[in-house]
């Protein structure tokens, strides 16, 4: 055997036992596996009850696409009944694209309306899809979901964590003297009293006010200015807006009442329709 032949042979050699060396350490998933590490990113989630709220990031690694999602069970460790989250809401579906200047009559002609879970999961992309208008109570509900693709199936306990909360104030102005405070006391009307605090006493209705221009602010309707605090007749869900008070302030300085004006901004939402108190404190 010549000497190129043996040189020839020795490389083939390292070759085949690199190559037998790489495939050994390196894994391939096989066609249509579903890899180990399968999860949501940002388990743990929170959401406002009676708002809608797309939830779930799912991180599918190496499995083998497409993958199918089903919720297998969700559970409240609190006791608390899930019933609401299967509670269908009605939903307008448009079956013809719009053109912008419909009048009702057409938009009927156009659209139909579909009764739908409050809260469902997009089955090929593992999104938890909350619709407005749910009455979920507060609570912490636990998602069991099943992951499917052509190889089989695999059951993720807890793998989505939602947080539930009836209302929340987002934002306060520094200016107040603390947090605002929204309380639910009964299921009608569906309204608003505003009371505003100064140095802990509450004022009458009339001594504040909301900006005229409410574009920017929670949409309601004034009903009257009382004793108690200023009423507002309100659709619900409140939406996340930005809303600015308007406080009325006398004071007595040489024994002539002055009066001034301070403004001040809050974010709040309120998800579940009925009779709401909500606290201003300066």
């Amino acid at each position: 055997m010549t000497y190129n032949n043996r040189i020839f042979q020795f490389l083939t050699a390292v070759f085949g036992s690199t190559m037998l060396l790489t495939g050994a350490c390196t894994k391939i998933p096989q066609e249509g596996s579903i890899a180990p590490d399968i999860t949501y990113k940002n388990r743990k989630q929170y959401a406002i009850s009676g708002l809608h709220l797309n939830i779930g990031d799912f991180q599918s690694s190496t499995s083998t696409l497409p993958l199918t999602f089903e919720i297998v069970e969700i559970r409240e460790p609190g006791g608390k009944p899930v019933s609401a989250l299967s509670d269908e809401i009605a939903v307008v579906r448009y079956k013809e694209a719009l053109v912008g200047n419909e009048s009702a009559e057409e938009l009927a002609l156009k659209s139909d309306t579909v009764m739908v879970p409050a809260v469902k999961i997009n089955e090929f992309t593992g999104v938890l899809e909350i619709l407005e208008g749910n009455k979920i109570p507060a609570g912490e509900y636990h998602f069991d979901i099943r992951v499917s693709n052509k190889s089989g199936t695999r059951l993720l306990t807890d793998a989505l964590v939602v947080e539930f909360k009836e209302q929340d104030v987002l934002s306060w102005s520094s200016g107040m003297a603390k947090q605002p405070e929204i309380e639910r006391v009964g299921d009608e009307p569906n309204q608003i009293r505003f009371v505003a605090y100064l140095d802990g006493q509450p004022l009458p209705g009339d001594y504040i006010d909301f900006t005229k221009d409410r574009a920017a602010g929670f949409k309601g309707t004034f009903v009257d200015d009382t004793d108690e605090g200023e009423i507002w007749s309100v659709n619900f869900p409140v939406k996340e807006a930005d809303t600015y008070a308007t406080w009325k302030i006398v004071t007595e300085v040489g024994g002539v009442e002055q009066v001034s004006y301070e403004a001040y901004n809050f974010n709040f939402v309120i998800g579940i329709p009925g009779s709401y108190v909500v606290r201003l404190y300066k």
